[in-house]
């Protein structure tokens, strides 16, 4: 059995049956994936990288960047990635737009990679799935002015992704885990790519405030992850300081690790609508969203600190 799989397992014992992670051979054909993300704003975009980019059993395929300095944020996802040892992944810079980066970009600012591409992202996001259709999960935990581009320019692709997992919106519940809902960040940045992404008809999972807010990454598991010493775990202990914002809430994590296959919580299948300011309700309709509801988050958290340090590579200080 795999470091990944015996951690699973025993974590799962005590979860609920909905929570469980499916049998092995369910994930021995690499799952491929792209990761969309406004990285160095919030760090919670590093952590869910990390976690991507060191999981067995997955091919990741490349990541895009969105919302305002894109080209930065492209830099510190290429460090990072650099650093976990995946200097492989290729990364492009999507739609720059007015808003300016975070002091997280202080850490990349002079790197420089093969790994960056000129390319458009939107573009690269269509090439990967006409190479591999019905195969590419795409995680978004940012703004979705890329995807909304994707789907706008090439409408085409839309029944070849195989799925969409977002880290966005909230129907039940706003930032203080209590009701009502608000408009979450994600969504309401660019509510109609937002709305092009909830109407396109491609299967979607949201992660909402609902499923991310309690996801509370506290001192004692920072140092756990930090107190190994890697090039991994030393990218995130110095973007974490750098972001300077107390405890990380891992709200995009819990996407991620959907997306991987660990079920951390239940899910419920909803139409979902988007207004105008970014609000994300739950209407009469077909179903066109997996809502993701009920986490359990010590459960959650000790399977991430100890997934990510098993995969993280590089010697143990």
């Amino acid at each position: 059995m795999s470091a990944w799989a015996a951690v699973a397992f025993a974590l799962c014992l005590f979860a609920r049956p909905c929570c469980a992670l499916p049998p092995a051979t369910a994930v021995a054909t690499p799952e491929k994936v792209i990761l969309d993300t406004d990285i160095a704003d919030d760090i919670d975009d590093a952590y869910a990288l990390a976690l991507l980019a060191s999981a067995p059993n997955v091919k990741l395929l490349g990541v895009t960047t969105a919302f305002g300095e894109t080209g930065k944020r492209a830099q510190v996802a290429a460090k990072l990635l650099a650093a976990l040892g995946r200097s492989d992944v290729s990364v492009f810079a999507g739609r720059k737009g007015g808003s300016a980066i975070g002091r997280q970009y202080q850490w990349a600012r002079r790197f420089r990679s093969p790994a960056l591409k000129s390319g458009d992202a939107a573009l690269f996001l269509k090439t990967q799935i006409d190479q591999a259709p019905g195969q590419i999960t795409l995680v978004g935990i940012g703004p979705l002015m890329n995807l909304g581009d994707l789907l706008t320019r090439y409408p085409e692709v839309k029944p070849k992704i195989r799925r969409i997992v977002l880290m966005g919106g909230a129907v039940y519940a706003g930032y203080n885990n209590q009701a009502p809902a608000v408009p979450e960040w994600n969504i309401s940045r660019d509510p109609a790519a937002a709305r092009i992404v909830f109407t396109s008809g491609v299967p979607l999972v949201m992660a909402g405030l609902e499923v991310t807010t309690t996801l509370h990454l506290d001192a004692e598991r920072q140092k756990r992850i930090f107190a190994d010493g890697t090039a991994g775990t030393d990218a995130l202990a110095a973007l974490t300081n750098l972001w300077g914002g107390g405890t990380p809430t891992l709200f995009d994590v819990a996407a991620v690790a959907y997306a991987l296959g660990h079920r951390f919580c239940d899910e419920e299948r909803d139409h979902v609508v988007v207004d105008d300011s970014g609000l994300t309700r739950i209407t009469d309709g077909p179903p066109n969203v997996t809502v993701l509801v009920h986490p359990h988050p010590d459960l959650f958290l000790d399977w991430y600190v100890s997934i990510l340090r098993t995969q993280i590579p590089g010697d143990k200080a």
